[in-house]
């Protein structure tokens, strides 16, 4: 599936020309239309973003969003590329809670080490003839305070976005957001701050009608290990509440239900592997879990599940 959505879409900017009698392509459009003129933030993770090599798929598909009219905002971090450099310097990896214990080197490390991954992201996006701006925390796009675990270091939690550096972009023009963040004082030398809060609160502020988070798992599961395609807000706390969500996905599942309560009309939770993008929320069937405020769909008595 995901090799055939290719094939259509290396045709439809190549030649200009959509073969309606295409399944697929007929399954796209609809989207396509609805989706024309918004913006959309996505999270670079899961695979994509411990394999690099997976990036030209992924950037294509951004490409072909944008050249339909659908903005994206990119968002990333870098976890096992800075644990990679951290290594080679010397420096102890440490966490507490999910989160990397992060010294002012650390942090310095950080944003080098994410700034060179915008750039190889930007790279791509300029073999298709599109421009980049990468917005670090020297751009003030995003502004952190220090999280309430000092022990924690520079690691920070973001409060604000200026969204009119977004807003002002020109049309050509595809954003890269870092995650080491400017903070919110004078004198703050930054900090470090998980990639999932940074889209969760890019897309509040911006009203994206969608956020996808990429990870290394499917999406939301049920008891039996089934995927649930479609969750409200309710729903989702429900499961959180009967510890069927648990572990490492509840602070996902809580970025998507803040940024759900914020201002973003709908929160994805995809894997990360090659054109799960697309296949997402170009699709009817989908490939991940999709959040929902209650009153945007009727109540169902059952999870959807696929």
């Amino acid at each position: 599936m995901p090799g055939k959505l290719v094939s259509i879409k290396k045709t439809a900017m190549s030649s200009g020309k959509c073969d309606v009698n295409e399944p697929r392509l007929s399954e796209a459009i609809p989207y396509i239309n609805a989706f024309s003129g918004k913006r959309f933030v996505l999270k670079i993770g899961g695979s994509v973003l411990d394999d690099l090599s997976l990036l030209p798929s992924l950037i294509e598909d951004v490409v072909f969003l944008k050249k339909v009219g659908i903005n994206v905002v990119l968002v990333h971090g870098g976890s096992r590329q800075l644990n990679k450099a951290m290594e080679l310097k010397g420096l102890k990896v440490q966490s507490v809670n999910g989160l990397r214990v992060t010294s002012a080197e650390v942090l310095e490390l950080a944003a080098k080490v994410f700034h060179e991954i915008s750039v190889e992201i930007e790279k791509e996006i300029k073999e298709h003839g599109y421009k980049c701006i990468i917005f670090g925390r020297e751009s003030g796009l995003v502004k952190s305070k220090q999280t309430s675990n000092l022990s924690l270091g520079f690691v920070g939690d973001p409060q604000s976005v200026e969204t009119t550096l977004l807003e002002n972009l020109a049309d050509s023009v595809i954003p890269i957001v870092s995650c080491v963040t400017a903070g919110t004082k004078p004198g703050d030398i930054g900090f470090n701050v998980n990639a999932d809060d940074v889209a969760g609160i890019v897309a509040a502020a911006i009203k994206a009608e969608k956020v996808i988070f990429m990870t290394n798992v499917k999406g939301v599961l049920d008891e039996k290990g089934n995927l649930l395609s479609s969750l409200t807000v309710s729903q989702t706390e429900d499961l959180i509440k009967r510890k069927i969500i648990h572990g490492g996905m509840i602070p996902k599942v809580h970025t998507c239900l803040s940024a759900l309560k914020r201002g973003a009309k709908k929160c994805h939770i995809i894997e990360g592997s090659m054109h799960s993008f697309m296949n997402e929320i170009l699709t009817d069937k989908g490939i991940g879990t999709e959040f929902v405020k209650d009153d945007e769909i009727d109540h169902q008595n059952s999870y959807q599940s696929h």
